[in-house]
């Protein structure tokens, strides 16, 4: 093996003074192997948990696959070999924005390569130089990211403060060419959901358009499954819709829902998914799969709302601490004074649960908490046996 040069060598160094500092704050990650399965459970390190750390809410990852059209298009091929823009979109492709268009009751969809890189793209191909786009604090990185990085000038608000919210809105009305206001619809961290009715009042009365993220809450909330903007009933006023087909639809791949001019205007503006290599068409094949499961399967998510409610009264019963109590599958546990996160999710582990520990930068310093997923396959005994680990753990402090 050749020396390294010199260059290599110090920034070397700083790398590893970096992680140094890294693992002295408790925030080192590593690596983690996981393989699921079917029946709700995952192998981690040759041992069989109960798997309480995806978000497979439906349990369509491990069932859309066997569909006759992926298993058609999959022999075919397997990438789509050039992005949309050159040769990539195949007919899966105009099938699957065809699908989603009518799925979300909107005039047109467009695919990206993962819901990452819908939310960079969408801001920056929507927000221009002269704008303003409003980002909630507790929004997912991407969307973070995709303001930090759009030619507008990024402002942050707390979602539980909107009448500051509104001021700010108020004081730069004349200021900027347009306004945004970006949300996301479940907040992934905690389960609730954003207030998208007092949200869009406060943004229509000054202009502003409101973006939501909907990664969370597609195929999980509202009458038709379509996430936070049906169930609070606001899909009307909300410009664009930003989902992932990675979570309760099962696969892999973004995208972004509204009308056609902001649709035509984004395939034109939207990086991410012009210089990307578009979805792999056995991918988009399998998303119909996923679609018409949660049209045609609303019981799914009913179950799933009925184990979320039984979760949050098992917490409530043991009296353990909580930071959300929303409908979204994402049940937050904060650890008992003592103990971290870290130890705990350990223990859960050791009794046959996976349940991850968050820490910082992930969540806010001071809020590290135990993850709770739920999913369509978990039972009410499971639920209720890992939290009574939690209970016991606090009780032996």
């Amino acid at each position: 093996m050749n020396p390294r040069s010199e260059p290599t060598r110090r920034h070397l160094q700083r790398y590893r003074q970096r992680l140094s500092h890294l693992e002295e704050a408790g925030r080192l990650r590593t690596e983690r192997t996981v393989d699921s399965f079917p029946d709700g459970t995952c192998e981690i390190q040759g041992r069989r948990l109960v798997n309480f750390g995806g978000n497979d809410y439906l349990n369509l990852a491990h069932e859309v696959w066997q569909c006759p059209d992926f298993q058609a298009v999959v022999n075919q091929q397997l990438g789509a070999t050039a992005s949309a823009l050159v040769s990539g979109r195949s007919r899966w492709h105009g099938a699957l924005e065809a699908e989603l268009a009518v799925f979300e009751g909107t005039e047109s969809a467009l695919l990206f390569p993962t819901g990452y890189a819908a939310n960079l793209g969408v801001l920056s191909g929507l927000v221009e130089k002269g704008d303003a786009v409003f980002c909630d604090r507790d929004n997912h990185a991407s969307i973070i990211d995709a303001c930090q990085s759009c030619d507008g000038r990024m402002l942050v608000y707390r979602r539980d403060r909107l009448e500051a919210l509104s001021e700010s809105l108020q004081r730069r009305q004349g200021e900027y060419e347009r306004l945004y206001v970006v949300t996301d619809g479940v907040y992934s961290m905690d389960g609730n959901i954003a207030s998208l009715q007092e949200l869009c009042d406060v943004a229509e009365r000054f202009g502003a358009a409101v973006i939501v993220d909907e990664a969370h809450g597609t195929g999980v909330l509202g009458d038709y499954g379509r996430g936070a903007s049906d169930f609070c009933n606001v899909e009307e006023r909300v410009l664009v819709r930003i989902g992932t087909m990675s979570k309760a639809m099962g696969g892999l791949g973004g995208f972004a829902v509204a009308d056609r001019t902001t649709i035509a205007l984004l395939r034109n503006t939207a990086r991410t998914q012009f210089f990307s290599t578009a979805l792999p068409p056995a991918i988009c094949a399998a998303m119909r799969e996923s679609l018409r499961v949660i049209r045609s399967q609303p019981e799914r998510r009913h179950r799933l709302a009925e184990l979320t409610l039984f979760a949050h009264r098992e917490i409530e019963i043991l009296e353990l601490k909580s930071v959300g109590v929303g409908v979204a599958p994402i049940i937050p546990i904060l650890p008992p004074n003592g103990i971290s996160a870290v130890a705990l999710s350990g223990r859960l582990s050791e009794a046959g649960f996976f349940v991850p520990a968050i820490r910082p930068p992930t969540v806010p310093d001071g809020t590290d908490r135990l993850r709770m997923s739920l999913t369509v396959q978990h039972t009410f005994e499971q639920i209720r046996a890992a939290l009574q680990i939690v209970s016991a753990v606090s009780q032996q402090k």
